[in-house]
């Protein structure tokens, strides 16, 4: 099994440079992944060695993890994200891929594969089924809520933890376990003469200013053709049951599994199974 990764860096057209690491045989299924909201491209630590027939890329998304952020006049859509999956995708000339995304990731994952379903061999999804939506009456206020947020956040200053393993601590306290929590610190937190610190734009933590409609995520989804597999945890959909029914039939075609597990499931109890639900979908 692999577990030695490479890093690199890409310019991105917009001028933003971003961060990948890669592992997995060169000759490999070409796998990208891409993490969820506040993680970083050590997400798929954990699962990668599991993958030992692909080639994993994984990103570090704008404002996460070693990438640069957005230009203060850039907010971080979801749909934005788009750009930089492209880029990787151009930088390695692939013509067909897998599209691996956890939670956010796995929104913008969904957006991508309706926007370019000839490119993708397959599409999985972790704890996702595509973008969370809005009602479109609630958006002005959604709006409104974001820009007072932003605000706001310019009084804010750096929180800084006593040393490594209280960061780790804290972000373990909002339902992750130690151990994945490490793991995505060993990439995302940063020490200095002042403390430790979870290195993320802040910005990251507003409301986004606008969401899509559940009609607008219909739409795209029902673009996106290609086999999918989608890999769900109880914790997360047990009060979002009838968003799940609803999105089985934008994706009628889709394995869809739910595991008694959480929301990072994939770094936890059940990566094994992931994995090996993975391996079999892309045999």
């Amino acid at each position: 099994m692999h577990s030695d990764w490479e890093e690199m860096r890409l310019s991105m057209p917009h001028g933003l440079e971003c961060a990948l690491r890669l592992t997995g045989p060169v000759d490999g299924i070409p796998v990208l992944a891409v993490h969820g909201w506040l993680d970083n491209a050590a997400s798929f630590a954990v699962l990668a060695p599991l993958l030992p027939q692909c080639r994993i890329v994984a990103l570090d998304f704008p404002g996460h993890g070693k990438s640069e952020r957005r230009p203060l006049s850039t907010p971080y859509y979801i749909w934005s994200y788009i750009a930089e999956i492209r880029a990787v995708v151009e930088h390695f000339s692939w013509k067909q891929f897998v599209l691996l995304g956890h939670s956010m990731g796995g929104a913008v994952c969904s957006l991508y594969a309706a926007l370019y379903p000839a490119e993708l061999a397959k599409l999985v999804l972790l704890d996702i089924l595509g973008p969370l939506s809005a009602l479109p009456e609630k958006l002005p206020e959604q709006m409104r809520d974001a820009l007072a947020q932003l605000d706001t956040l310019k009084a804010r200053q750096r929180h800084y933890y006593a040393d490594f393993g209280i960061a780790v601590q804290a972000r373990a306290d909002k339902g992750l376990s130690l151990a994945a929590a490490a793991i995505l610190g060993e990439r995302g937190i940063v020490c200095d003469e002042s403390g430790c610190y979870w290195d993320m734009d802040p910005r990251l933590r507003v409301l986004s200013p606008m969401s899509l409609t559940e009609e607008q995520v219909a739409a795209f989804m029902r673009q996106a053709s290609c086999p999918s597999l989608v890999v769900l945890s109880t914790q997360f959909w047990h009060t979002r049951q009838a968003m799940l029914e609803q999105r089985r039939g934008y994706l009628p075609n889709a394995q869809i599994h739910q595991l008694e597990g959480g929301h990072h499931q994939h770094m936890e109890e059940n990566a094994e199974h992931i994995a090996a639900l993975i391996r079999q979908f892309l045999h």
